[in-house]
């Protein structure tokens, strides 16, 4: 059985850390380690659509896929290794944390990898963290990344 492990990115400040730690894990583990994004659905939008251009979301899944492309060139380029990691960058639309535990379960990923916190402290008054609901509702285990605890 091959270990795979699906790292979850919101792009927050925080996000960066989160993607370097998910690449040192492949590397030291030697398994497979992907990416996920989740964009806020469109439905959110509503009452924008005549000001905003159908392309928009293409362009914003470009840029999420950029931002976690550069990410990972840099965390490969501070800690070079001899062994090369593929890694995929998932883009996917919905509910955050839906979307996660539906990908890692489709996938068939053993650990789900996410952050402490995100975007928006807003969004854990109104609709509950991501985390937490990840962390709660998840097929597989789930590791909760806190920036500065690398090492332990």
């Amino acid at each position: 059985m091959s270990i795979k492990i699906l790292v979850a990115v919101d792009l927050s400040k925080f996000s960066e850390a989160l993607v370097q730690y998910g690449h040192e894990l492949a590397h030291r583990l030697n398994v497979q380690v992907d990416f996920i994004h989740v964009l806020p659905h469109a439905s959110l939008f509503r009452g924008y659509e005549p000001w905003l251009p159908p392309e928009v979301s293409v362009e914003v899944r470009e840029i999420a896929q950029k931002k976690i492309s550069y990410w990972l060139r840099k965390a490969e380029e501070a800690n070079p290794r001899p062994s090369e990691h593929q890694h995929r960058i998932i883009v996917e639309e919905g509910v955050p944390s839906d979307t996660v535990i539906s990908q890692a379960k489709a996938g068939g990923y053993n650990l789900i990898v996410v952050g402490h916190q995100g975007h928006s402290a807003l969004e854990y008054l109104f609709v509950g963290s991501t985390t937490t609901s990840i962390a709660r509702h998840a097929h597989c285990s789930v590791l909760i990344f806190r920036p500065g605890l690398e090492a332990l």
